[in-house]
């Protein structure tokens, strides 16, 4: 407690700072999602306070997001750039984004559990329209940095109250259920293209051999 009392008391003499490094670790992220979102919301909340901190990040990993979608857009699909780091799980989520809407995209970002850089880059290939798109993005990381932000205000109250962590476990269960099903959703419908193309090709080499015979 007195190395946390001690960070907030060096954030209050570096406020503006303190808050442009808060902001920027959360829009960083979205480029990057390797970076600990979770840590990100968590550390901003218990350094800045529970509406603070999750303003910050909530707004910092927002527009982080929207500049992704908005640059890979301009981009477009078809450039080199986006054909190298157009890696299998980019190409799951394009095939899923095409086919769902706002209300999976919003599950999407309301949940800690998906790579959320990867939805973003697949909704900007689809052509994904800018209204749901940004809907699904504010409300969806709304609910999720509003429960972090929620625990990260109070880490010793929170880690002392079994209340706290039993409904925190269930939060986490339940995010985990949704990002697991989700994640089968992606691999079902490779599945499904997999075995279309295979089919394609498969009736593709009985015309020709079908044409073969008939020259002859």
């Amino acid at each position: 407690m007195q190395y946390l009392q001690a960070l907030q008391n060096l954030v209050q003499d570096y406020l503006l700072l303190s808050i442009c490094v808060g902001f920027f670790s959360s829009f960083i992220e979205s480029f990057i999602p390797m970076l600990p979102l979770v840590a990100i919301v968590t550390a901003n909340a218990a350094l800045f306070g529970m509406v603070k901190g999750f303003l910050i990040s909530w707004l910092g990993s927002v527009t982080g997001t929207i500049c992704l979608f908005l640059l890979v857009s301009k981009i477009g699909e078809n450039s080199k750039l986006l054909e190298k780091i157009k890696n299998e799980k980019i190409k799951k989520a394009i095939l899923w984004v095409d086919k769902k809407g706002f209300k999976l995209l919003f599950i999407a970002y309301a949940c800690p559990f998906l790579p959320a850089c990867v939805i973003t880059i697949a909704s900007a290939i689809t052509k994904r329209d800018k209204t749901t798109f940004m809907s699904a993005v504010l409300s969806g990381k709304f609910i999720m940095f509003l429960v972090v932000s929620y625990i990260g205000q109070d880490i010793y109250g929170f880690i002392t109250s079994p209340i706290k962590i039993i409904g925190f476990c269930v939060v986490v269960f339940l995010a985990w259920v949704l990002g697991n099903k989700l994640n089968k959703d992606l691999e079902y419908i490779e599945e499904r293209v997999h075995n279309k193309e295979n089919k394609d090709e498969e009736n593709q080499n009985d015309d020709y051999i079908d044409i073969k015979k008939e020259v002859r």
